[in-house]
């Protein structure tokens, strides 16, 4: 099947529900809440800093003001900055002029993208001094998450509970749909990949690098091993959301933008 004999409307809704099926296990490790009221899904977490709180879908089965008003007044009871995912089945569709008049600024837009993973490039072997191995290990696991920490600059004090988090996600256990590969240079982590098979769909995330390893192809190589792994599992369709930093390397890999994504935040500034 070509990716353009796939509808749109199918392609776009995968770069939705991968990206929620995902996410909201934040709101069910430990200390962690999920809620799904009126057609909003949104989740907390003990973590008191971006992205670790926040409105993942919105599209309201009751008065759309009332229901953001409500969503506010949580988070800001609690007194954590919140960030808000517009995506692109949100409604109203005045949302983000909403979510603006009530002081959350835009950060990023995100291109939503899909491909075909009968078209995928071959595997590429890792860059000299580079290991590659898959997460199966709690000394990995707690390797991956030290890039995650790094990635997203978790304080110190909060180290232990963002581990506990990732625990939670069951990373490379058996019947997980959670798969992740890291690169090391001397032991020590660089780069990683996470791969969400869930919603029909092969969904790439958080792929992120140090700057010391950068301009290698070590991503393109991690990305690479991810889709190959999700296509030997029996997905035919995969998705991501790219920066724009990083859109260059996924379309040479073979994805289209297909949808959009924007990221509007409270509280705190922050950089996607």
């Amino acid at each position: 099947m070509i990716v353009d004999e796939v509808p749109l409307e199918t392609r776009i809704r995968a770069t939705e529900e991968n990206l929620w099926t995902l996410w909201q296990r934040f709101g069910q490790g430990p200390e962690c809440a999920l809620h799904d009221v009126g057609g909003a899904l949104w989740f907390d977490t003990p973590l008191k800093q971006l992205p670790y709180n926040g409105v993942l879908r919105f599209r309201p089965t009751k008065e759309a003001e009332s229901l953001i008003d409500q969503i506010f007044d949580h988070y800001r009871d609690r007194n954590v900055p919140f960030m808000w995912v517009v995506h692109p089945s949100s409604s109203p569709a005045d949302l983000s002029d909403l979510l603006e008049a009530r002081g959350m600024t835009k950060v990023d837009t995100l291109p939503g993208m899909t491909m075909n993973l009968a078209e995928l490039p071959p595997r590429e072997l890792a860059p000299t001094g580079f290991e590659v191995r898959e997460v199966t290990t709690n000394e990995d696991l707690i390797a991956a998450q030290q890039l995650i920490a790094w990635r997203w600059d978790i304080r110190e004090e909060s180290i232990q509970v963002h581990l506990d988090m990732t625990y939670a996600f069951r990373v490379g256990q058996p019947g997980s749909r959670l798969r992740c590969w890291i690169a090391c240079i001397d032991g020590k982590p660089v780069s990683k990949v996470l791969l969400n098979l869930d919603a029909g769909v092969a969904g790439i995330h958080g792929v992120a690098t140090k700057p010391e390893a950068r301009g290698k192809g070590i991503a393109r190589v991690l990305t690479l091993e991810a889709l190959h792994a999700g296509m030997e599992s029996g997905y035919h369709l995969a998705m991501l959301h790219s920066s724009q930093m990083a859109r260059n390397l996924y379309e040479k890999i073979g994805f289209r933008q297909v949808s959009e994504f924007k990221v509007y935040v409270s509280g705190a500034p922050f950089s996607v």
